[in-house]
């Protein structure tokens, strides 16, 4: 599987990067399509340039694509991207492409879904369901240092809960807040209802925040 090339700029036009590898006097050049984000990081890598792209390589029933990124962040931030349900390469890409990777860390871990929902494509319901389903996942991959370049994580959208202390929320507000999450993101309120108590009862610990709530009652519904 291909995950890294290196190599010219033979072609580079609307997000699409044609790059040449190999030795022109040996074996000749092999030429590699690769969707790239379309943002000027990009636009600048013209014909006989050289780059090197860290890929991700998408295989479909009748369809190999090629998506690559000049970083390993980049990279690490859309494979994170396409574990959200109903988020697919193309989406994904268009968010790379919308938004400046440490910014769109910040804006997830910050809950800022008034940029997310900004993206053209990303509407309300999206733009939730990626700071419930990637906020906390985020933060970890931060603080581990495993997405590189990120900004330290500063965690304002959860103000609330740190005015209060996490341990101050009560079992309550939990559940009432994943409720009204839930229910934000189209489910009718009494099956949200049915569905929280369900998962609260099948528990073997406490619930500490509304999104661990919210991603169990998620993986309940098979998303």
């Amino acid at each position: 599987m291909i995950g890294y090339l290196q190599g010219e700029v033979l072609e580079s036009s609307d997000g699409k990067m044609l790059v040449g590898v190999g030795d022109r006097s040996g074996f000749g050049v092999v030429g590699y399509c690769v969707s790239v984000p379309q943002s000027h990081r990009y636009g600048g890598e013209l014909p006989g340039r050289t780059i090197e792209l860290f890929v991700h390589a998408h295989v479909r029933e009748e369809a190999f694509d090629l998506y690559g990124f000049t970083s390993q962040m980049e990279k690490s931030l859309f494979l994170t991207l396409l574990s959200v349900n109903g988020i697919g390469p193309k989406s994904a890409l268009g968010i790379l492409s919308a938004v400046e990777a440490p910014q769109l860390v910040d804006a997830i871990v910050n809950g800022d879904q008034a940029l997310l929902s900004s993206i053209s494509g990303i509407g309300k319901k999206t733009a939730e369901r990626l700071v419930l389903e990637l906020r906390d996942k985020l933060k970890k991959k931060v603080e581990s240092g495993g997405l590189k370049g990120a900004s330290p994580v500063s965690d304002r959208g959860a103000a609330g809960a740190r005015a209060k202390g996490v341990s101050d929320v009560t079992p309550g507000e939990i559940l009432r807040d994943a409720k009204s999450a839930l229910v934000g993101l189209g489910y009718r309120e009494m099956e949200v209802q049915t569905l929280l108590t369900q998962v609260i009862e099948s528990s073997d610990l406490p619930f500490g925040k509304p999104e661990e709530l919210i991603r169990s009652a998620l993986k309940r519904l098979g998303q």
